[in-house]
């Protein structure tokens, strides 16, 4: 059997006034046009926090002065699968903004209720899993 290799994926949740920050994804060649978290892979030698604190300062141009794990969900899709860390920003500095115009073409707050239509399937889950205090669930689509 060969062992299985698949990234590790952080995201950061910034909440504010039961609202969201999202960001929609364009000319990353993987779910361009859906909104999604701030995230992206763990580099090797990385932790997953400093991971998550690099993303977020790439993408949003704010460093989070203190993050806390909220979810571990473990993907399968087709030919993709990996390890999904979602940490929430507890304290920033700043307005987050698009930091990586390459990669993003859109972002705002949106109601934790009302996510935009083309969101990553799995946010609204991982808001209902926050919501219930759940740290962990598989999370699998078509």
């Amino acid at each position: 059997m060969t062992r299985a290799t698949f990234p590790v994926v952080v995201h950061v949740l910034f909440v504010r006034d039961a609202e969201l920050f999202l960001m929609r994804r364009a000319n990353t060649g993987f779910m361009d046009g859906y909104f999604a978290l701030p995230g992206g892979h763990q580099h090797a030698g990385e932790s997953v926090t400093e991971a998550a604190l690099r993303e977020c300062e790439e993408e949003t141009g704010i460093r989070p002065e203190a993050l806390s794990p909220r979810l571990v969900m473990p993907y399968r899709s087709g030919r993709h699968q990996g390890l999904n860390f979602l940490f929430e920003a507890e304290r920033w500095q700043g307005e987050p903004r698009i930091a990586e115009p390459a990669l993003f073409d859109a972002a705002g707050w949106y109601p934790l209720d009302a996510l935009p239509e083309r969101s990553a399937a799995w946010i609204a889950d991982a808001l209902a899993l926050r919501a219930r205090g759940q740290w962990f669930a598989e999370f699998a689509w078509d």
